[in-house]
């Protein structure tokens, strides 16, 4: 009786201890449901960051400025032609002209005049007086000047297009602004154009001495009207103080291909290249005076100012070298050149030449990717 209670408890407890064990090994080998598979895979599918903003700083070399067409000192005399003994001839310092005998004075003085005068005791050298009428041209030039580099901004967008395991590909578009100021106040030197007339006093005749101003109505020493003209050029003889100032905005879109290569997981290389389109708005001014100090002439202080506004299209082509810090976030430096003509400007027969034909920019900045 005993027993078979017994056994009445036992097989009971068996059965539920093998249920309960069978369900557990049918858990465990039980696939996770298809909702959380879908939801890890969804997490591991990170999308490509495509788009690139960049800001970085620029600064500018070998931009340059030529100044042209400067000094210029106009005859201040006219000597009148080579030849003839009766014409009016004016110099810097004298004069020959026709008196009330038209230039007749008898037999054996013909073509001389005692309207004649000379200003400097110089002039009287042996037994001719010799007058000079001197200029400059306005052709003296100051080149390649350059104030040091110069500093500017750009903010960029580059968008990729195909991707590769060891190379990228993509387009650019930038905006940049570069100011500059370039200054020069050299003292320059030019050439003078100088007419030398010599008059022989004819026999007997003593001039009188400097300075002295003969006149029209006479009497007075009779010189000859008639020169002995010689024409020289005068090397580096009209100096020319003063300065010249060429200060410009000049803003500059670029738009074109790059190709990157990473080179490890943190570097990689951009080289880039396209279209430059500038804008420059000069303004130029100048500040001169010239003196011919050997004839103690000097022109008065002219000055002269104005703008000009010129588009150029040129080219670049560049590279950069990037760290990624994040997978959003990179700094780059890298180095341009940039090709895009001269920027003319000419105020009251002077020139400025703003020379961006040759610029190399050397440029650090930060990205974002997104």
């Amino acid at each position: 009786m005993k027993n078979h209670s017994l056994r009445q408890c036992i097989i009971p407890s068996m059965v539920f201890v093998a249920q309960l064990s069978w369900a557990q090994t049918s858990t465990t080998n039980v696939p996770a449901p298809a909702e959380s598979s879908r939801a890890a895979t969804l997490e591991s599918a990170v999308p490509l960051a495509r788009n690139r903003i960049s800001v970085s700083y620029r600064m500018g070399l070998n931009i340059t400025a030529d100044f042209k067409r400067l000094g210029g000192f106009a005859a201040l005399s006219d000597p009148g032609p080579a030849t003839g003994g009766a014409e009016t001839r004016n110099y810097d310092d004298g004069y020959n002209r026709v008196d009330i005998s038209g230039n007749n004075h008898g037999p054996g003085f013909e073509n001389t005049t005692w309207y004649w005068g000379y200003q400097n005791s110089g002039s009287l050298q042996g037994n001719n007086i010799v007058l000079n009428s001197s200029s400059s041209p306005a052709n003296a030039v100051s080149k390649n000047r350059d104030d040091g580099p110069e500093h500017g901004v750009e903010i960029s967008y580059s968008r990729e297009l195909y991707r590769e395991k060891k190379w990228r590909f993509g387009l650019e578009a930038a905006l940049g602004y570069t100011p500059l100021s370039i200054s020069d106040g050299r003292t320059l030197m030019n050439r003078v154009d100088r007419i030398t007339d010599s008059f022989v006093l004819p026999s007997g005749v003593v001039a009188p001495p400097a300075p002295y101003n003969g006149t029209f109505q006479g009497p007075g020493a009779v010189i000859s009207s008639t020169p002995v003209r010689n024409t020289t050029v005068v090397s580096q003889t009209a100096t020319i103080t003063g300065e010249r100032n060429l200060d410009a905005d000049v803003f500059a879109i670029r738009l074109g291909p790059y190709v990157e290569v990473p080179l490890s997981e943190k570097f990689s290389l951009i080289f880039n290249g396209g279209l430059a389109l500038v804008v420059g708005h000069t303004d130029f001014s100048f500040r001169e005076t010239v003196t011919i100090a050997d004839a103690g002439l000097v022109t008065p202080l002219r000055s002269d100012s104005g703008t000009q506004t010129d588009f150029l299209v040129g080219g670049y082509v560049g590279a950069n070298l990037a760290y990624a810090l994040t997978k959003e976030v990179s700094l780059f430096s890298g180095v341009q050149f940039q090709a895009a003509g001269r920027s003319v400007n000419r105020e009251a027969g002077k020139v400025s030449i703003l020379n961006l034909g040759e610029s190399v920019i050397v440029s650090f900045g930060v990205s974002y990717s997104f």
